[in-house]
Formats: C-alpha cells, sequence, structure tokens
C-alpha cells in the first residue's frame, strides 16, 4: 500500500513539474530555432536570435532600467524587511498584530488595485512618475516576502544564544552584530535574492507607476501585444540561465560560510 502510495506520489509530483517546466523547455527550443514562426515542425539550429537581443539596443536599455530598479528595490527591501522581521520576532508590544496585519497586507490587495492607488497617491502628493514611484510601489509590495523569510529564520535562532551575550555584559548593538547578524545572514541573503527575482519580474505595479521609463518586463509585454517573435524566446531564456546563475552563486556563497 505504501508502495502504491509512494508511484503515485512520484507520478503527481512529475506532472506537475512537467507542468511548470515543459513550456521552458518548448520556450528554449524554439530560441535555437531558425525559423521566425513559433510552431512544430523545427527547421535548423541557429542561434540568431539571441544574437538579435544582445545587439537590440531598445532591449539594453530596458534591462539597464530593470538593474536600476531591481539594486535599489532590493536594498530597501532587504533593510527594512530585516528591521520588521526583529520587531516581529524580538520585540511584544500593544500593536503588534496591527502591525503585522498591515505588513502583509500587500498579500491580498490585488495588483491592479494597488498600482491605481499608488498612481492616484502619488499624483496627489505631486510625485511624478518615474524611478522613485517605481522603487516606492515596488518595494511595498515585495516587503511582506522579505519580511516573512527572514522572520522564519529569527524564530528558528535559539533566543538563548543572544541572552547569554547580554548576561556576559554586551549592550543590545553589539549582541546583534555579533550574535544575531551572523545568524540571520542567511535569511538576509535569502530575501535579497528573492527580492531582486520579484523586481525583475513585476509588471503590473511597474507598468502604472514607471511613466516613460521602461523596465524589461513593460518593454517586453508591449512586444508580445504586437509581434510573438523567437527573440523573445531568446531574450526569456537568457533571463531564466540568469536567475540560475543567482541560485548558484548565493548557494555556493552560502556554503562557502557554513564550512567556516
Amino acid at each position: 500500500m505504501n508502495t502504491k502510495r509512494w508511484s503515485f506520489l512520484r507520478g503527481y509530483a512529475f506532472l506537475v513539474y512537467g507542468f511548470i517546466y515543459l513550456p521552458i523547455m518548448l520556450m528554449g527550443l524554439f530560441s535555437v530555432n531558425s525559423s521566425d514562426l513559433i510552431a512544430f515542425p523545427l527547421t535548423k539550429f541557429t542561434l540568431h536570435w539571441y544574437s538579435e537581443i544582445l545587439h537590440d539596443s531598445r532591449i539594453l536599455k530596458g534591462l539597464i532600467t530593470t538593474m536600476s530598479v531591481a539594486v535599489p528595490v532590493t536594498l530597501i527591501t532587504t533593510v527594512f524587511g530585516s528591521t520588521a522581521a526583529l520587531v516581529l520576532t524580538r520585540y511584544s508590544f500593544r500593536l503588534k498584530p496591527l502591525f503585522a496585519a498591515l505588513l502583509i497586507l500587500p498579500f491580498f490587495v490585488p495588483k491592479l488595485i494597488f498600482a491605481i492607488a499608488q498612481v492616484t497617491f502619488l499624483n496627489d502628493v505631486g510625485i511624478d512618475k518615474g524611478l522613485i514611484t517605481v522603487w516606492i510601489s515596488q518595494s511595498l509590495i515585495i516587503l511582506p516576502f522579505v519580511t516573512i523569510i527572514i522572520a522564519s529564520v529569527l524564530y528558528k535562532i535559539d533566543k538563548s544564544l543572544e541572552e547569554a551575550a547580554e548576561d556576559l555584559g554586551a549592550r543590545p548593538w553589539l549582541t546583534f552584530r555579533r550574535v544575531t547578524l551572523p545568524l540571520m545572514k542567511n535569511g538576509i541573503m535569502a530575501g535579497a535574492f528573492i527580492s531582486f527575482v520579484l523586481s525583475n519580474a513585476e509588471y503590473t505595479v511597474s507598468f502604472f507607476t514607471s511613466g516613460r521609463i521602461q523596465p524589461l518586463s513593460v518593454l517586453v509585454a508591449s512586444d508580445f501585444r504586437f509581434h510573438l517573435s523567437p527573440s523573445l524566446n531568446a531574450l526569456a531564456m537568457l533571463i531564466v540561465l540568469f536567475n540560475i546563475l543567482i541560485i548558484i552563486a548565493s548557494e555556493w556563497v552560502r556554503r562557502k560560510k557554513v564550512e567556516q
């Protein structure tokens, strides 16, 4: 009975992973197909679409814009997410449930409504659409993800280690710097990585708040409306490979720190 159950679960897992990754595999297959039609049968192998993307100044400009958004958003959400996680896990105060509820509220608000509300508010306070509005809006919707990731790490840290440092005469700041911060580094790294990836992939909020600047997600979505080119498949595969490299690099850094 157990064997049949595990066989069923493995088969179900393969179906789920196939449903998730098969479209990506097909996208990669069509990105090296010489035909400009995204359809079977395939013609011949080519890297023309990758070359076209790498020499497209418009796409490169969109990539630079995306990085100019993702890096500040990652820094903002990591700093504020770490602070919020510390407040949730290390301090008790009367309004703590309200603080936690407001923090996770963006999870339950549809992005379209959130984006329209942000645009309306920023216009009312006189802030024009641009990088600043994208930083603010993306940070607000990504912050809960980062906070929860870091808080989950802090919940697992033995508080007796911090109490021992305080008993030995360490002040709160020294205890945080020497004990708490090194123990929560993995959570901070994971939160920063998630923030960077979510910022790169964010479309709805970026579309409403970016104004004349166009991050890569907005550019690609605009192109898909007019022409489904294999060069877009090539671009998508480059983004997937870039994210895989980030995962490998972050895991390598984590393991190096564990070995030390």
